[in-house]
């Protein structure tokens, strides 16, 4: 048998059943790509970032950001056309609010 070998952002963890028995499990970050900036069909910058594969897109001067599920490079499927955003157009104010509107979604 093969040893298993887990990469430095994995962690281990004890998942503990209802009748008290444990099990150790491993977890993993959600795959992320980016902050990136690109520019959209008409030559308008756009920030993007991917996290847990929801691909958030925020057009420069606007308030609302795109919300797809794919990657940045692959194909996505429109999810949501225009959820408010807060704060000044920049890459870490997107990646904040990609990460928790993420999390968020994923915690229901």
């Amino acid at each position: 048998m093969r040893p298993t070998v887990v990469t430095p952002d994995v962690v281990t963890a004890t998942f503990t059943y209802r009748n008290g028995r444990t099990e150790p499990v491993y977890l993993a970050p959600y795959p992320r790509e980016g902050p990136v900036r690109l520019a959209d069909a008409e030559g308008r910058a756009v920030l993007a970032f991917m996290y847990a594969h929801f691909v958030f897109q925020w057009l420069e001067g606007t308030q609302v950001v795109r919300i797809s599920h794919g990657t940045l490079a692959g194909p996505r499927i429109l999810l949501w056309r225009e959820v408010p955003i807060e704060g000044r157009w920049s890459p870490e104010v997107l990646a904040g609010f990609g990460r928790r509107w993420a999390e968020d979604q994923l915690a229901r």
